[in-house]
């Protein structure tokens, strides 16, 4: 929603989009809105496209890499990658995350190979991957500068490389600052964003069993995002044995690791993530799997048994990625089952992690928001009533953004709970996305109903007297607390409604009879 957002009005500090800014992305965005006037179908066009002409991208570079053969496997299991497939249809950055880190891959890897043009190409590649996502520059220029230290071996060209790295990075980021208004203004939003959601995921900020629990979700985005083609891995050991470790496969664990160090130790936010290196894992396993297809079609007395064999195998796979994907479907959330700790952590992370990457998930989600949009607006005008949205609540989805988004005819309030620090968000407040540390919310005397828009009430939160659940689509719920004159205390917030001026009383006059 963010990023929908942000076509009407780019502003870091209010989060449209979030920092670092992803600049090249929303001018993307805006160029094809100009078309289809949609902001949320501009974005989800980009991610087509992206997606599509990535599968291209890697079959050039498995190709380059390894052979015909491999990149064929490559190119079809990828694109039928749940993972890879769900964020190529959604409209989110992480495709096109895919095709610039493939790009300068594959630009990259012809740089090992010596050609100075291509180490050129890469660094350009590079920048402009920056202006797509800001963690591209980090993520992938260790392997730009490995290829072009161990291939071109010219400190001439790497310092040349640099330099048109460099202005690359300056088409996009000068403008972006720009709009942004200064670099006082761009570093204050990072820096507040880096404090809030970075820093206590990291292993530096946050405890040992954050960490655990990022590399958890990593394996887990993995493992989703190859399917059946993970069982690959087995023959890792089998590969190596038989053909060695090559310059090839340094080049796409160069590629993987430090993508894996960043999302384990730093901030992993969600699966999208993987695809930074996904490609790289795919090219490597597609060429296991039809190195030991071929080594076990040798013994089959048929000429074209290798080549029925791959093909067998690999359309068995993309028939199995593309089932699940198109038909698992999420199971409803039970709360009221009681469970041990470990298998409701369990389950959730299945739900959350696993089954909502699918297109019945997709759809599912898209019902849901209209369902809450429709009953809110047909239920309740928006000069009476405020939104509450909750950070914290472990049953539900922070909507905020949604309803901002959505909705913009009401006001809408996040509050911190769940354990959280105290403290809100305005839609209306304020000209930032920083949380206000106050626990009194004063509202304006037309308000007569606070309506929550969340999925489930939370476990740990008292419900206020009289507070009215009304069931939507879906299995959702809207909770309404009709207001009065008293001030309303829900968790540690208290909300008072100013008090209607009082009508003038004036001395009638008699009328003469």
């Amino acid at each position: 929603m963010q990023f929908a957002l942000a076509l009407h009005e780019y502003d870091l500090l209010k989060h449209q989009p979030h920092p670092p800014g992803y600049i090249l992305y929303v001018v993307l965005g805006r160029l094809v809105n100009v078309w289809l006037h949609d902001p949320t179908a501009s974005y989800v066009v980009l991610a087509v496209a992206f997606s599509g002409l990535t599968t291209f991208v890697v079959y050039y570079l498995a190709r380059a890499v390894y052979d015909r053969t491999t990149a064929l496997a490559a190119a079809a299991l990828l694109a039928v990658s749940p993972l890879f497939w769900f964020y190529g249809s959604v409209g989110l950055t992480y495709a096109g995350e895919a095709l610039f880190a493939s790009t300068v891959a594959y630009f990259g890897f012809r740089a090992l190979n010596g050609s100075r043009s291509d180490a050129y190409l890469a660094a350009w590649y590079l920048g402009i991957a920056g202006g797509m996502r800001q963690s591209l520059l980090v993520l992938l220029f260790p392997l730009w500068l490995g290829c072009v230290v161990v291939g071109v071996r010219r400190m001439r060209v790497v310092l040349i490389g640099l330099a048109i790295l460099t202005a690359s990075v300056l088409t996009w980021f000068l403008p972006m600052i720009w709009l942004t208004g200064g670099l006082e203004r761009y570093i204050a939003a990072s820096v507040e964003l880096a404090d809030s959601v970075v820093k206590p995921t990291s292993i530096v900020g946050g405890p040992f069993e954050v960490t655990l629990r990022m590399s958890r979700y990593l394996l887990e985005s993995v493992l989703v995002a190859l399917g059946p083609l993970a069982a690959a891995g087995l023959l890792a050991i089998w590969y190596v044995r038989r053909r060695g470790w090559t310059f090839r496969e340094w080049f796409l664990l160069g590629w993987t690791i430090p993508p894996v160090l960043v999302y384990t130790l730093v901030h992993f936010g969600q699966a999208g993530y993987v695809l930074t290196f996904l490609p790289a894992l795919v090219i490597f396993l597609a060429r296991v799997l039809v190195s030991a297809l071929g080594h076990a079609a040798d013994s089959l007395p048929y000429p074209r048994a290798r080549v029925a064999l791959t093909a067998a195998v690999v359309m068995l796979v993309v028939l199995v990625n593309g089932s699940f994907f198109v038909s698992a479907r999420p199971a409803p959330r039970d709360f009221d089952t009681p469970r041990s700790p470990w298998v409701r952590q369990a389950q959730d992370e299945v739900f959350d992690w696993i089954f909502s990457r699918t297109a019945a998930a997709l759809r599912e989600h898209e019902d849901v928001v209209s369902g809450f949009v429709d009953s809110i607006r047909g239920l309740y005008p928006g000069e009476s009533t405020v939104l509450i949205t909750e950070q914290g609540n472990s049953r539900s989805y922070p909507w905020f953004r949604h309803a901002m988004f959505y909705l913009p005819e009401y006001a809408v309030y996040e509050l911190q709970v769940g354990g959280l620090v105290p403290g809100f968000r305005a839609s209306r407040l304020s000209s930032t996305m920083s949380t206000i540390p106050e626990v009194e919310i004063d509202l304006p005397s037309t308000i007569e109903r606070l309506v929550w828009f969340v999925d489930h009430w939370s476990p740990t939160t008292v419900r206020p007297d009289g507070l009215v659940e009304i069931e939507i689509p879906h299995g959702r719920y809207l909770y309404v607390l009709p207001l009065g004159k008293k001030a309303i205390d829900y968790e540690d917030y208290t909300f008072v409604r100013a008090q209607p001026p009082r009508r003038a009383v004036g001395t009638a006059r008699a009328r003469p009879r």
